[in-house]
């Protein structure tokens, strides 16, 4: 049971990423080329998840980098989920949900005595962004790519690196005032490159 729990992430890394290049390669017919440069990151990302589920001394900064990618993409994914292949709103939002509080709970049950109960909130934070922002969903379009990110999942990405560096640095008692400004500051740039400098190729 310890190692199917395990395994949950590296299989919800799999899962997201390959649905995601998948569905862009529909969308975009993605050139053989960097279908494969992008299948070779993904396998790289789940040897990188894998490492992390079962070293004793995990890497802190490659997990973390690696839980952002998964939460933007997997956010992302849901938005196309709803664009593209039309699926049901609730069943969507469930899914999502679900991967959110999973995802909180491995990160933060290492230095917290409470995860379940702040990864609950997390979660929900998520969920009702992902609601509101799933009434016009927008997608934009990263230059000389394929690829496709969500609004929501960028607003979900700056909340999650910054709520959650505060708060990681807050219970190991290593945040100081540079942090602290360094984590609004770079929250505050992506909120204002979304709202001033983003241009949304695609409208649903």
């Amino acid at each position: 049971m310890h190692i199917i729990t395990r395994l949950i992430r590296p299989s919800l890394w799999l899962l997201v990423l390959y649905g995601y290049i998948f569905t862009i390669h529909i969308l975009f017919l993605i050139p053989i080329a960097w279908f494969i440069v992008l299948c070779i990151a993904i396998g790289v990302g789940y040897y990188g998840i894998l490492l992390q589920e079962f070293t004793t001394k995990p890497n802190i900064i490659l997990n973390n980098i690696l839980q952002i990618i998964l939460l933007i993409f997997g956010v992302s994914f849901a938005s196309l989920m709803l664009a593209y292949w039309h699926w049901s709103t609730v069943v969507v939002m469930v899914g999502l949900w679900l991967s959110v509080l999973y995802l909180a709970i491995t990160w933060l049950i290492s230095f917290t005595n409470k995860p379940y109960i702040i990864a609950s909130i997390w979660a929900l934070i998520v969920l009702e962004i992902f609601w509101v922002t799933s009434r016009w969903i927008n997608l934009y379009h990263i230059p000389k790519t394929s690829l496709l990110l969500s609004q929501s999942a960028l607003i979900v990405g700056a909340l999650g690196y910054g709520f959650g560096g505060l708060y990681y640095h807050y219970k190991n008692k290593t945040l100081k005032l540079s942090l602290i400004f360094e984590y609004i500051l770079v929250t505050a740039v992506v909120f204002m490159a979304l709202m001033l400098l983003s241009k949304w190729s695609v409208a649903v």
